[in-house]
């Protein structure tokens, strides 16, 4: 590969862009590498802040140095990082005091899913078998939870205290709520939403048939496993899938979305791969949300990812694993990079509470500051957009997020940060 670094302001179509030199987030598009096609991609890095690209000779069309020619067709597709076909509800910032009731009431619902789920699992392993009429039920109890919370103060309950815990009843919890948040931003419709619930609730299954050792394992780069462990891992959905078959009352397309929902099946099955229809978007949305939990949680052992880590993950490599980029890129919108009620460090060393979302500049986020640097509360916290400090002195900006209860700094997180 044979790379030159040039300004952005010689950057022209035909080009292949190798590397930018922004971080991830901050990036107009899902990848760092692509074929640029047309000027407004150009005018998007420019206003993201680029000043230097690399390019790839070798891919490149057009050469540093040689005139641009606009005719030849685009061969890549890269999602912009906000997905342009969904339009995020428009900037609304609430109080803190508003954000931590919500996100109480949000806890109560998920202690509650938590046993609901945890119940109905512990019945499969103890009979053999799936209760349909139980897992409907606690399906229900997931969709009118999506639809009445706050998708926020949800998704903060969902992920938090999630690393190291990769049950089972945990994982199939946490899939199924952020399906729903997902599928409910793509308007799939309600028998839509309740087969993607139920695949999601259900999805994995089948590791109850495999030895614990391995589903340990799976994940764990130190220890990997073998290639007949591996082929006994990888038969985990299609044990789901005969597990639901013996008890006859989920429907057929329950069934397709659990047996395809890890790339190595689904890339087999060409019909799955339909862009416009409700069933590969499930699909899709499923893949995504398993994959972000197994990360958040530590599935097998492995070492916990933030909830940002998990993003920047899944933003890398989303691609190659066979993550649909559009799902993708609403999903990160919708999370945020940085998480509503989110507890942060800032530059200047105060502390703050991720308030609100900018979709358009989700690593600069609206906070609410809440602690001086040298740790004294504010008697009036301070609202600031991120995104916007014109005139404000230095210019604020997120350092680190804290691992803390959202909308509280204890004493002792106080002294970590």
């Amino acid at each position: 590969m044979a790379l030159k670094q040039i300004p952005i302001s010689e950057l022209q179509i035909g080009m292949y862009v190798a590397k930018l030199d922004l971080s991830w987030f901050r990036s107009p598009f899902m990848r760092h590498s692509f074929l640029v096609e047309n000027h407004s991609q150009v005018a998007r890095l420019i206003k993201a802040g680029v000043q230097t690209v690399e390019i790839d000779l070798d891919q490149s069309t057009n050469a540093p140095g040689e005139n641009g020619s606009e005719d030849f067709t685009f061969t890549d597709t890269h999602t912009p990082l906000q997905d342009e076909t969904f339009s995020p509800p428009p900037l609304s910032v609430k109080p803190l005091a508003q954000l931590n009731e919500e996100y109480a009431q949000a806890q109560l619902v998920q202690h509650r899913l938590n046993q609901a789920v945890h119940t109905l699992f512990s019945a499969m392993t103890r009979t053999g078998t799936i209760h349909a009429e139980q897992a409907a039920e606690a399906v229900q109890e997931i969709t009118i939870a999506a639809r009445t919370l706050p998708h926020a103060a949800l998704f903060m309950a969902t992920n938090q205290n999630r690393a190291g815990d990769a049950s089972l009843s945990r994982h199939a919890l946490a899939t199924g709520t952020l399906a729903l948040v997902l599928g409910q931003s793509f308007q799939l419709n309600p028998l839509e939403l309740h087969e993607l619930a139920t695949a999601a609730l259900l999805h994995d299954i089948g590791l109850m048939q495999i030895p614990l050792a391995i589903t340990r394992r799976a994940r764990v780069t130190s220890k990997p496993l073998s290639q007949q462990e591996h082929r006994l891992f990888l038969t985990h959905p299609r044990l789901s899938v005969q597990a639901l078959q013996q008890e006859r009352r989920f429907e057929p397309t329950v069934l397709r979305l659990i047996e395809y929902h890890h790339p190595t099946s689904h890339d087999q099955d060409v019909s799955a791969r339909t862009e416009t229809s409700p069933a590969s978007t499930a699909l899709g949305i499923l893949r995504i949300v398993d994959q972000y939990d197994d990360l958040i949680a530590g599935f097998g052992g492995a070492s916990p990812f933030t909830s940002q880590q998990a993003l920047q993950r899944l933003y890398l490599d989303g691609a190659e694993i066979g993550l649909e980029q559009n799902i993708l890129a609403r999903f990160i919108t919708l999370v945020g990079i940085y998480p509503v009620h989110s507890s942060v460090r800032l530059n200047t060393k105060e502390l703050a509470v991720v308030t609100a979302l900018n979709a358009e500049k989700l690593h600069q986020p609206v906070i609410t500051i809440t602690h001086k640097p040298e740790r004294e509360e504010y008697q009036t916290p301070i609202v600031v957009d991120l995104a916007h400090q014109e005139g404000q002195g230095e210019p604020r900006s997120i350092e680190s997020v804290l691992d803390t209860v959202p909308g509280s700094f204890s004493s002792d997180s106080m002294r970590a940060a």
